[in-house]
């Protein structure tokens, strides 16, 4: 399970990279195509394995959705923290980031 978590928290990574490099990195913000190429391949790749470990792992389609949904909204936050400075700590994130714990909880241990 760790694995497949890792693997996700990797493709949210290049995702978010790949969605943010233009306000990251400015002189990038023309160069979409090239970004895109860099980063879609392994995000698409993470995302399949770690979806396929999840839906096998609980057989079920619904429970790996709501797992990889509620494990994006912890790290996204972090990232936009890390790469963009933008705070997580007020009360609409810290609620939503709350919630995604609730989901990965309820997926995992009902």
């Amino acid at each position: 399970m760790l694995k497949a978590v890792l693997i996700f928290v990797m493709g949210t990574t290049f995702a978010f990279l790949q969605n943010n490099m233009q306000f990251i990195n400015p002189s990038l913000k023309d160069k979409a195509l090239i970004v895109a190429l860099i980063f879609s391949i392994p995000t698409s790749l993470c995302y399949i394995y770690s979806y396929g470990y999840f839906v096998n792992q609980f057989e079920s389609a619904w429970s790996g959705k709501f797992m990889l949904f509620g494990i994006s909204y912890m790290v996204s936050p972090m990232l936009i923290y890390i790469f963009l400075g933008e705070s997580p700590f007020n009360l609409k994130t810290a609620l939503c980031m709350l919630l995604s714990l609730m989901i990965v909880t309820i997926q995992f241990k009902l």
